[in-house]
């Protein structure tokens, strides 16, 4: 009710005021108010799924120019072979990843891929398309590097590792992109965040799924 009579306040134009201005300003703080109000409800709600699953997933994102810069960690109970077979699974990546209408691969020569990747990420009131066309390069059983060399991105490089620690196994992903698109500067920082921390708990899920399933023994 106070923010209400708040605002009601703001935009009831002053005595002697010209109505015109009055209403260009009104419409402009109105516009901006909505983003602000959005975007703050994104990042409660981004932080209340972030919070839920802090014990496996943690993503930071920032912005440095046009560049959005991620980084993403977690630690799983899975074997080595298992989390890699599930992180170079290219051609089912949509059976498991959210947002993922379709991931393929194009063309291998050894440890070289070419893989083409179409979806939507994005959260709550804002979303961007996602059509890349990734060259990668594989490191048996430590990691993979990529590139886009065609689709929505200027520019989008990452990387994901993987190693032992202990009982455990760490995993990692850090990545630049640079959209060829417009992306608000706060609403849309949170919804790539949003979007990574989904897309790599969904590998994270899915290495400890396969892990915890007993092999079939030979010959069945």
């Amino acid at each position: 009710m106070i923010i209400q009579q708040g605002l009601r306040a703001f935009f009831t134009p002053a005595r002697g005021s010209h109505p015109t201005a009055l209403g260009a300003a009104a419409r402009q703080w109105s516009g901006l108010l909505r983003w602000r109000l959005a975007a703050i409800l994104l990042l409660m709600v981004v932080g209340t799924a972030s919070g839920a699953s802090a014990d496996r997933v943690t993503v930071e994102a920032r912005r440095e120019g046009d560049a959005v810069i991620v980084e993403a960690r977690a630690s799983l109970h899975a074997d080595l072979e298992t989390a890699w077979d599930v992180l170079t699974d290219y051609d089912r990546y949509a059976e498991f990843i959210p947002d993922l209408k379709s991931s393929r691969i194009l063309a291998r020569s050894g440890s070289s891929v070419i893989v083409e990747q179409k979806g939507q990420a994005g959260f709550f009131l804002f979303h961007f398309p996602m059509e890349v066309t990734l060259s990668v390069s594989e490191e048996p059983r430590s990691g993979i590097t990529s590139r886009a060399i065609a689709g929505t991105f200027r520019e989008m490089t990452g990387s994901y590792t993987l190693m032992r620690d202990g009982d455990e196994l760490r995993f990692t992903y850090s990545g630049r992109m640079v959209p060829d698109f417009i992306l608000p500067p706060l609403i849309g920082t949170a919804a790539v965040k949003a979007a990574v921390h989904k897309q790599f708990g969904a590998l994270v899920k899915q290495m400890q799924t396969r892990a915890a399933v007993p092999a079939k023994p030979p010959g069945r």
